[in-house]
């Protein structure tokens, strides 16, 4: 059902403009490193390549049946989409979270900083190689920007117990405000503020709930 809000929010807000990000990201990704179902996504873009678009205030098209929608109303408790695409909890999470694109960008900037084994000591042993056993940087990101809770992100990329209350113990650091834990990771000063910045953006939107 299409509302008309009493007092609608901006189009592009930040979250907003996340979850945006997030679809056209992971709509350029291979399907076996999406959670959420792309057969419609895949549908939802190729329409909008081929001039079917949504007009601006009301860009998003659910993947469903092509009804376009405005952003103000993903993820606002009410299904708009028929099959309540817009309120799925992955999305939702995602919207919250920074944008695919950005989480991935970040993580290669710590790997072309730091050597392809580096994030082996937040994700653990299988996170060497440039994350190539935890299915690659563009999976880990899509993980954290989905997985509601640091659990489920633990399960999503099947990471050992150990290595999962390790990653906890970073984000808990970080969010005491102990920079310590950062530094005897080997994060330079000058990284300190980009990487305190990112966590917190995750312990904020309830990772570690």
């Amino acid at each position: 059902m299409i509302r008309v809000a009493s007092s609608p929010q901006p189009i592009l807000g930040a979250a907003a403009l996340g979850a945006v990000v997030v679809f056209a990201v992971c709509a350029a990704l291979p399907s076996a490193v999406m959670a959420i179902d792309l057969s419609r996504l895949y549908g939802h873009m190729s329409s909008k390549r081929n001039g079917d678009a949504c007009h601006p205030y009301e860009p998003f098209k659910c993947p469903g049946d092509g009804n376009c929608i405005s952003i103000q109303y993903l993820c606002d408790g009410a299904p708009d989409c028929p099959d309540g695409y817009d309120e799925d909890s992955r999305l939702c999470t995602a919207a919250k979270r920074p944008p695919v694109e950005e989480t991935g960008s970040f993580l290669k900037s710590l790997l072309a900083s730091h050597g392809p084994n580096y994030l082996e000591k937040l994700f653990g042993n299988k996170a060497r190689d440039a994350l190539k056993p935890l299915g690659g940087v563009d999976k880990v990101a899509i993980a954290l920007s989905e997985s509601q809770t640091i659990e489920d992100f633990g399960a999503a990329l099947h990471l050992m117990r150990s290595d999962l209350e390790h990653l906890r113990s970073v984000f808990m650091a970080v969010e005491n405000g102990d920079l310590g834990m950062l530094k005897s990771l080997g994060i330079k000063d000058s990284e300190l503020g980009d990487v305190k910045f990112f966590l917190e953006k995750l312990v904020n939107t309830g990772f570690l709930d």
